[in-house]
């Protein structure tokens, strides 16, 4: 379990007024409570990243242009 607290869309003052408004329509109020119970899962539910895998960091050896050899110095 992860440290910080889960996330609830309860507390979300939209959703609030969202209810207040299907009051009057039990079964699409039904409906959106189910909704508000599959989007909170969904939001706490830890997956895995899907990213790409990191890649190894070779050290490259750059250039300061000073320290280079110029072969054609005879």
């Amino acid at each position: 379990m992860s440290s910080c607290d889960p996330l609830d869309l309860k507390n979300v003052f939209e959703i609030q007024r969202i209810r207040n408004i299907l009051i009057e329509h039990p079964d699409l109020l039904a409906l959106f409570e189910i909704l508000i119970l599959v989007v909170n899962r969904r939001l706490n539910d830890e997956k895995p990243s899907l990213s790409l895998p990191l890649e190894d960091n070779e050290e490259i050896h750059l250039s300061d242009h000073e320290s280079d050899e110029d072969g054609n110095e005879d």
